[in-house]
């Protein structure tokens, strides 16, 4: 979506990436490793003000609404990526949802960078992968092994070559937004700019069919210790808060 969120927007979300790199959680990590320069975190919407803003204020809720035909939205959770000059590390190919506590397919990510981003450097995908039925499981971004404990029914996920495959990605500037399927296959290369950041907010949204689905391993947001929803419960509740409802009829 193209000019999706205004400067005032933008600014907001800009300033709490820079807050989320100056406070990170205790889960934050460098998906490079020594490198340090491919910074993620998530799960501060309760901490950092300015994702609680953007999640309960801007149109975020109703794009992602509109897009899942959805009567209601729940936010799941925020996820910060920076990849700062000279982050070569990449993206590797990978799904949203085996990662999140969520069955159902009204699920979607909301992907919006602060910078420009060249084609070279942005999200490509998988064209049509969402629906090819596959749950893969998670791999850890440092250096691609699988985690411990996931669903063993899930698959492996197989060499993606581009040559075998419809690869599609946008170039963006600063408010546009790409917003895709919890289950499209998605990545992206390293940032092997000199000069150049790509700073990142993820926002993950349900929506109708959504249920709740505690996982085996680890997962992304991990449930709050009390008052998760029973499994196969709809989402609602304090930790994943409905922030959009159709008016009534």
């Amino acid at each position: 979506m193209r000019r999706a969120f205004s400067g005032d927007w933008l600014a907001l979300v800009e300033e709490g990436i820079a807050r989320n790199m100056r406070e990170p959680s205790d889960h934050a990590s460098y998906a490079d490793g020594d490198t340090r320069r491919f910074f993620q975190d998530s799960d501060n919407w309760r901490r950092i003000p300015e994702f609680e803003a953007f999640m309960r204020r801007s149109p975020a809720s109703l794009v992602a609404a509109e897009l899942m035909g959805s009567s209601k939205v729940n936010f799941l959770h925020d996820h910060v990526l920076v990849k700062e000059p000279g982050a070569e590390k990449r993206t590797p190919w990978h799904q949203d949802q085996p990662y999140s506590p969520v069955d159902g397919w009204n699920f979607c990510t909301m992907w919006l960078s602060v910078d420009p981003v060249p084609r070279d450097i942005t999200l490509e995908f998988v064209a049509g992968s969402h629906r090819a039925g596959k749950w893969y499981r998670p791999q850890r971004f440092v250096d691609g092994s699988l985690r411990e404990n996931d669903d063993p029914r899930w698959e492996v996920l197989p060499v993606i070559d581009p040559g075998d495959h419809r690869i599609i990605g946008w170039a963006v500037e600063p408010g546009d937004c790409v917003i895709f399927h919890g289950l499209a296959l998605h990545g992206a290369a390293g940032n092997a700019s000199a000069s150049r950041r790509r700073r990142v907010l993820s926002t993950r949204w349900t929506g109708d069919d959504a249920r709740f689905r505690r996982r085996s391993g680890k997962m992304s947001p991990p449930p709050p210790p009390t008052g998760a929803p029973e499994d196969g419960a709809i989402m609602d509740c304090e930790a994943f808060p409905v922030v959009w409802r159709a008016p009534p009829a």
